[in-house]
C-alpha cells in the first residue's frame, strides 16, 4: 500500500469539505468534538490561508485514509482522525510528521484516556506542557512542539 501524503490548497476545500467533515465524524471514535467538527464545516479557503492553519491528508489513491486538521498551530483546533481499517500502520505518525514540517510549533489537546494518541504524540517528541479538563470534561493533557512558547497557552489555551 503505498499512500500519498499531502497538504490540502485552500483552492481544493470546496470539493472536498463535506467528504471530510464526513471522515471526521464517521472514524472520529466520538472523540472529534462537536466544536471542532463545527471549525471543519465552516472553514473557508481564507482561513485556510491563514498562518498557523493546515489540513493535511493522507490518500490511498482517492480515498481518503487520514486527515489532520490543525488552526492556530493548534491552539484552535487540531485533530487526527485515521481510518479505522488503516490504524497501526504509521499514518498517524506520517500525518503529524507532514505538518510538523508546515509549521514552526504544534499544540495538541488529548484526553488522558486516549492513551493511543498519547504515545503516538510522546513517540514522534512532543512534550506534555499543561493539564486541563478538556471541552468535554475529561482531563487533558496539552502537547507541544517544534518552537512553542510557553506564553501561548497562557494566552490562548485558557
Amino acid at each position: 500500500m503505498k499512500l500519498k501524503y499531502v497538504i490540502m490548497p485552500p483552492q481544493a476545500l470546496a470539493e472536498s469539505q463535506t467528504t471530510l467533515v464526513r471522515f471526521a465524524r464517521q472514524e472520529g471514535d466520538r472523540r472529534i468534538t462537536k466544536h471542532a467538527i463545527d471549525w471543519l464545516t465552516r472553514l473557508t479557503p481564507k482561513k485556510m490561508s491563514e498562518q498557523g492553519t493546515a489540513v493535511a491528508l493522507a490518500m490511498n489513491g482517492k480515498r481518503v485514509v487520514g486527515l489532520f486538521a490543525v488552526s492556530r498551530c493548534g491552539l484552535g483546533h487540531s485533530f487526527l482522525v485515521v481510518d479505522k481499517r488503516y490504524r497501526n500502520r504509521g499514518i498517524g505518525k506520517a500525518l503529524t510528521a507532514h505538518v510538523c514540517k508546515q509549521l514552526p510549533k504544534l499544540y495538541v489537546r488529548v484526553a488522558l484516556d486516549n492513551e493511543a494518541s498519547l504515545a503516538l504524540f510522546r513517540g514522534i517528541g512532543f512534550e506534555p506542557v499543561k493539564a486541563s479538563i478538556g471541552p468535554t470534561g475529561k482531563p487533558t493533557l496539552w502537547l507541544a512542539f517544534g518552537h512553542w512558547n510557553p506564553n501561548d497557552l497562557q494566552e490562548h489555551a485558557g
